[in-house]
């Protein structure tokens, strides 16, 4: 402890001496009560002498020991408020004590009244008290020094970024890189996230991005951009600065470039500026843009959404496998020869054995095939046919009975093409028949094969030459003029 300390615990101790000397014989001798007044106010007068000594005494010792500590330790004066706030509480209830011992006075009251005062006292400055206790904790934990660069992180004010001036106990000094003080509360400190750009090295890693066209290769904007960001001036060399493809959007792709900067000798914003107004200069001399919300426009009539049995069956019959090659004038053709028919549930659309000389395709409903095979026996399910399914191609392209019942299981719409409508268009296109003995062999093994095994699509299964030739050979029988031109085939 110092000389100086020493002297200002002198004048407190000398006085408590001074007065409890000459008082403590005198206030153990005098019992008479000749002068029992006298010696009551003596006792009184001395009695609250040595109490404001002792708590002197007390206030100088604070002073000394705990606010002289804590100036050494954070090397900044402690707060005048924090001070006299510590005196008059000391002072306070020295007097309550006084009043209590030597007075002889009922002091409950006072030490209830004196707490309810501090708590109004307590609310009412709280917030002062709060930035004083965060102050000591910063000081303490020494989150950043004087010099570093931070950012403070708070809920409804932009980042703060800044070098720190000075911490003192109620507030502390940010200078921001437009060369203002921003005076931050420690309460504030405190409560929020705050990032030290300046530790554990002087060194901080920063981000942009920036997005590109799509019709830019990744590769030559990655030429492009590291070119840009190297020639940047400000920018730390150890380590190099990267870029790296960060993700794709709805505009373009998106590069991440990333830097490292000496807060102390470039500032963040510095540091941005010369990094994009470097990447922008190489970009333009490149001949790339960056990419900007765009949209394009095409002008075509709207495509029919909703077809109709009766006003689009030329669309529904080219979703038809058997009829998928016809040209649209020849689906037209076919169209204008095409009869719509309705049945009822349970109702046959074809009966096996009859003859027939047209087919059926299914346009809305359920119908179900079966045999009775050998004739006599209870009819087998054979497949289930949905809508674009068609049935009874046998019978128009060569005459053949029907070899299956169909019977509608719920309402159904078919159209019906005859023979005649078939003939037009293998007159004026005779190699249309190859196609449609092919399409008629693969559903005519279908249906064979369902009879050992679940139904299957046209498409899974293979057609057999040897079938096709034979319902081609059929068809040449069946359709006049068509043997002589296909003698070819």
């Amino acid at each position: 402890m110092s000389w100086s300390s020493l002297r200002r615990l002198l004048w407190p101790a000398v006085t408590l001496a001074l007065l409890l000397i000459p008082g403590w014989p005198l206030l153990t001798t005098y019992g008479d009560e000749a002068r029992a007044l006298s010696q009551r106010i003596a006792f009184w007068v001395l009695g609250t002498g040595i109490g404001f000594s002792l708590a002197w005494l007390l206030i100088r010792l604070i002073d000394v020991l705990v606010w002289g500590l804590l100036e050494r330790r954070f090397q900044t004066p402690v707060p005048r408020l924090l001070k006299d706030l510590v005196v008059g509480l000391v002072l306070f209830a020295t007097a309550i004590i006084i009043l209590g011992l030597v007075f002889r006075r009922d002091v409950t009251g006072l030490w209830v009244s004196s707490g309810v005062l501090g708590i109004i006292v307590g609310f009412a400055v709280r917030g002062t008290i709060a930035d004083v206790f965060a102050g000591i904790a910063l000081n303490v934990d020494r989150p950043f020094r004087v010099g570093d660069w931070i950012e403070v992180h708070s809920r409804g004010i932009p980042v703060m970024r800044g070098c720190v001036r000075e911490i003192n106990w109620r507030s502390t000094r940010l200078q921001t890189i437009d060369h203002t003080v921003v005076i931050v509360p420690n309460g504030l400190l405190g409560s929020v996230v705050v990032v030290n750009l300046s530790l554990p090295t002087p060194r901080s890693r920063f981000e942009q991005t920036f997005c590109i066209e799509f019709g830019v290769l990744p590769d030559r904007a990655l030429r492009v951009l590291n070119a840009g960001v190297r020639a940047a001036q400000g920018l730390l060399p150890d380590p190099p600065p990267k870029v790296q493809v960060y993700r794709t959007t709805e505009t373009g792709v998106e590069y991440k470039v990333r830097y490292w900067l000496d807060p102390v000798r470039t500032s963040p914003r510095s540091g941005r500026h010369a990094v994009t107004a470097s990447i922008l200069q190489h970009l333009y001399h490149a001949g790339i843009s960056l990419a900007y919300p765009k949209q394009d426009l095409y002008l075509a009539r709207l495509p029919v959404r909703q077809l109709h049995c009766d006003r689009n069956r030329q669309e529904l019959l080219g979703r038809v496998e058997l009829f998928a090659t016809l040209q649209p004038e020849e689906l037209s053709q076919l169209n204008d020869a095409v009869r719509e028919r309705r049945f009822a549930p349970g109702e046959p659309v074809v009966r096996q054995h009859e003859s027939g000389a047209s087919m059926f395709v299914l346009v809305e409903g359920l119908l179900d095939v079966c045999k009775d095979d050998p004739p006599g026996e209870s009819p087998v399910h054979v497949v289930e046919l949905h809508p674009g399914a068609f049935f009874g191609e046998m019978s128009l392209l060569t005459g053949a009975p029907r070899a299956a019942t169909v019977l509608a299981v719920t309402d159904s719409i078919v159209y019906e093409i005859d023979a005649s409508a078939l003939q037009q268009l293998l007159t004026a296109r005779p190699e249309l028949a190859w196609h449609l003995a092919e399409v008629a062999a693969r559903r005519q093994r279908e249906l064979t094969a369902a009879g050992d095994a679940p139904a299957q699509s046209a498409q899974g299964v293979a057609p057999t030459p040897g079938l096709t030739r034979q319902i081609l050979e059929g068809m040449k029988s069946f359709f006049t003029g068509l043997r002589d031109r296909l003698s070819g085939t």
